[in-house]
Formats: C-alpha cells, sequence, structure tokens
C-alpha cells in the first residue's frame, strides 16, 4: 500500500487496522508513522483540538490514547538492535528516501521516538535542553547512547553530534536515570510497594521483579515464588487483600547492598493475573522507595498510560559498580502476565540495558 501523505510505499502493518474514530467513513490511507506526526502527540503541552487528517473528524482522548497505544506496539517501528549504533550506507539511504536526512531521532526505552533538527543542535548540552523542553527530562536525568559511548559534556568547549559521528538520519538511545550516580550515596534497601482497587470478587494486580545477571535471566519473585531461603536479599510479601474495602497491596523488599556481584539487573514489572487489561483495576498505584527515605519515591508512572496492556515494564534497578546502583524510568507496555512471563521476558531483552 501506498501512504497518501508521505507516498511511500508501505506495509499493510504500517497502516492503521481500524478506522481512526468510529466516525470516520473511509479506509485510512495515512501510515502510522504519518498519522503520530500529523497528530503531533508526542507534544502533550499543545492542548489543540487534534482531529482526523483525512476526514477533520474531532478525535476524543480515548480514541488518541488508542492511537498512541498502536504507536508503542508496533514491531516495525525502531529497529532495536540499530538504536544508538553509527548509520549504514544502507540506513542513509532509508534515510534519503524518507526524507528525514535533516533530523536526528531520540529513543526512550518504552520505544516512544522524537524528532529533532539536526542543524539545530549544535552540541550534546543543546540537546538535551531541547529533550528537556520536548520530553520535561531533566538534563541531569539523560543518559544518551550512540554507537555503544555514552555522550558527555565537557565544562570547557562542548561536544558536538559531528564529534560523536552522528549524522543526520541517527537514532540517539535515550535511559532516563533518575536516581544515579549523581548522589553521593547508593541505594542499599530497596522497597516497591503496590495498591489498587477491584470492582467486583477478589483479584489480583501482580507486582514482580525480575533478576537477571548480564543478559541472562536469574529469577523472579511474584506472587508464587515470595523467597528463596538459598537467596534471601530479596523477599515479596505475597497478596494481601482488604475485601471489605476491595483494595490489595503487595511489597517487595531488596537488600541490594547484600546482592551478588553477578547479579546486574532488576526489571519491576506489574501485571494482570485474570483481568485482560491493567484499566480493569480502581486506583491503582505504586512507589518504589529507598528505605532509609520513604518520603522521596525513586520512580513514578502514570498508571492510566498502561490501562489498557496487560503489562508494563515499570523500571530497572542496574549496577553501575563500586557498590552503586542507578534507577532507570521505562514504562515499556508488553504482553504477558503473572501466569506467562515470556513476552515480558521479550519485551525486557528489547529495552537494551544489559551491559
Amino acid at each position: 500500500m501506498k501512504c497518501s501523505q508521505c507516498k511511500n510505499d508501505k506495509l499493510s502493518k504500517e497502516f492503521p487496522s481500524n478506522m481512526i474514530t468510529e466516525r470516520c467513513n473511509h479506509i485510512p490511507s495515512y501510515c502510522l508513522s504519518c498519522l503520530i506526526k500529523n497528530l503531533d502527540l508526542a507534544n502533550t503541552t499543545d492542548q489543540k483540538i487534534r482531529k482526523c487528517p483525512e476526514c477533520s473528524e474531532k478525535l476524543s482522548e480515548k480514541e488518541l490514547r488508542l492511537i498512541s497505544l498502536a504507536w508503542d506496539r508496533v514491531s516495525f517501528k525502531i529497529d532495536v538492535g540499530n538504536i544508538g549504533k553509527a548509520k549504514t550506507t544502507q540506513n542513509i539511504n532509508a534515510a534519503d528516501g524518507n526524507n528525514n536526512m535533516e533530523e536526528i531521532y531520540v529513543v526512550l526505552l518504552n520505544g516512544q521516538k522524537c524528532c529533532f533538527r539536526y542543524n539545530q543542535i549544535k552540541n550534546i548540552p543543546m540537546l538535551r535542553k531541547e529533550i528537556r523542553k520536548k520530553l520535561s527530562v531533566e538534563e541531569s536525568k539523560q543518559k544518551l547512547i550512540y554507537n555503544g559511548v555514552e555522550l558527555q559534556d565537557r565544562t570547557t568547549v562542548p561536544c558536538t553530534l559531528q564529534d560523536y559521528k552522528i549524522e543526520p538520519g541517527s537514532h540517539i538511545q535515550l535511559i532516563i536515570v533518575l536516581y544515579g550516580r549523581a548522589y553521593a550515596e547508593s541505594i542499599n534497601s530497596l522497597i516497591f510497594d503496590l495498591f489498587w482497587g477491584y470492582p467486583g470478587s477478589i483479584d489480583y494486580l501482580e507486582g514482580s521483579c525480575l533478576l537477571y545477571k548480564g543478559d541472562v535471566f536469574f529469577r523472579k519473585y511474584d506472587n508464587k515464588s515470595v523467597f528463596y531461603p538459598s537467596f534471601p536479599h530479596i523477599k515479596h510479601s505475597g497478596s494481601m487483600i482488604d475485601d471489605a474495602n476491595k483494595r490489595g497491596h503487595e511489597r517487595i523488599t531488596a537488600k541490594l547492598d547484600t546482592l551478588p556481584p553477578e547479579v546486574t539487573q532488576l526489571y519491576f514489572v506489574l501485571s494482570t493475573f485474570k483481568s485482560p487489561t491493567i484499566g480493569h483495576f480502581k486506583n491503582p498505584g505504586f512507589k518504589l522507595i529507598d528505605e532509609t527515605q520513604p518520603d522521596k519515591p525513586l520512580c513514578a508512572y502514570q498508571l492510566e498510560n498502561a490501562a489498557d496492556s496487560q503489562a508494563v515494564i515499570m523500571c530497572c534497578v542496574s549496577r553501575v559498580g563500586q557498590g552503586m546502583w542507578e534507577v532507570i524510568q521505562i514504562g515499556k507496555l508488553s504482553k504477558g502476565n503473572a501466569n506467562d512471563y515470556d513476552p515480558i521476558e521479550k519485551s525486557i531483552t528489547e529495552c537494551a540495558l544489559f551491559g
């Protein structure tokens, strides 16, 4: 099929699977990429009314959210293996064909991609400022990776894109570090607290912790696997149910300072147990906190963004050496749940945080 906007031949999976809105009376002819660009969904500060670009029907917030969710889930959007790597001649030719040679792309771990005008980014500090404007991520929390190298800020003459051989059409990985090496002390004891409400009979929202040794899955902690006597560093409370008030609570505690050095990442995941989506539950909430500073959450995520998903990979706590850990925001939606971790493990692999 040919997109009526960019005029490029696309696969059928690169178009919306349904009509843009129930009020549209036409088959979508914009590819998803052009549709997202037209609706400017990345610009959450602009309160303009968004419309179908083909028939001008107004879109509701729910319809916009479904379009954004469809974009987050597509597999063709990003070649995960090539994010933050040097471009090849084939990449450059493809960029020419899509008329994006004047742009560079910053890609988040959840798959969101933002573009910036190449000629307007003079150096790395300027790129960080533009990221803050567009994504509301403080410069101090941005870890930028290209070609396997973290982009650095010099105190004298700032590094430029050219210093790192970043060309138009390149993809730069953005990792949002919520708590990390900028702090004088590392986290020793971590608590993941999860709360939820359920409308009818008892139902569970599962909080899980998946441990990795490099890129190899090690073990998980959830409602079925709450404690390993031979590995006492982490404990899951199991589900604590208050049926009178239709509320549930789970807690995971992790003693980071006692973990064996071969354990390098802890992924915290929220998933359903019986219900098809997270949106089934009432007023879900979570806190990831340092036990010594319970009033300062280390991670925040709007769970409404995962309402139509089975699972969401909330964050990763990653070892950075010398007893230090980073808390990295992810927010990646995923299939799978507490009864089937395979899709969740696949989504974790796509986050490419293994070092």
